[in-house]
């Protein structure tokens, strides 16, 4: 089974990463080359929660297979051509030095002996939209994230000023 991993170090804690990951509908939020995303099941977190995902004109869903809080979330990818037999993707957290190894790996499985190098190749593009995804949660995690809560904070800080000054007038 051709398989290809890719890692990143993110400065943060395991929990605020699995945050990220364990909202599974909220891909889209922070993965650039997600343009929707939504559940199709009942459930949002755990094995067989399902959602869609949207690249583009194409789609896919991805079915949870593996669920550990803050360790692991692996998801089978259905919806690609018929020459895979099955289609991985497993996210890995480590605590590190400077705060999360996060690592993304890619397991492809052809459905045939012969379709071996086309899963090779597959794996070769993954590998690449995976790195990609694993720059986008760290962006997401070490400055998008933080100032979107610094944004709310200063919202409300705001209403709480203004009510202040209403009740002074």
């Amino acid at each position: 089974m051709p398989a290809t991993t890719r890692k990143i170090d993110i400065e943060c804690s395991l929990d605020e990463v699995w945050e990220v990951l364990g909202s599974f509908e909220s891909i889209s939020d922070w993965a650039d080359n997600v343009s929707h995303s939504c559940l199709l099941s009942e459930q949002s977190e755990g094995l067989g929660t399902c959602r869609r995902i949207q690249t583009g004109n194409s789609s896919v869903t991805e079915h949870v297979t593996r669920w550990e809080h803050a360790r692991f979330l692996a998801y089978e990818i259905r919806g690609l051509p018929p020459v895979f037999k099955h289609v991985l993707n497993t996210w890995s957290l480590e605590p590190s030095e400077t705060g999360v190894q996060l690592s993304l790996t890619i397991d492809i499985l052809p459905i045939r002996q012969p379709a071996t190098p086309i899963a090779g190749l597959a794996c070769l593009i993954f590998r690449r939209i995976n790195s990609q995804m694993l720059k986008d949660i760290k962006n997401f995690v070490e400055n998008v994230k933080p100032l979107r809560q610094l944004k709310d904070q200063v919202a409300l800080l705001e209403q709480k000023v203004a009510e202040l000054e209403s009740r002074n007038e």
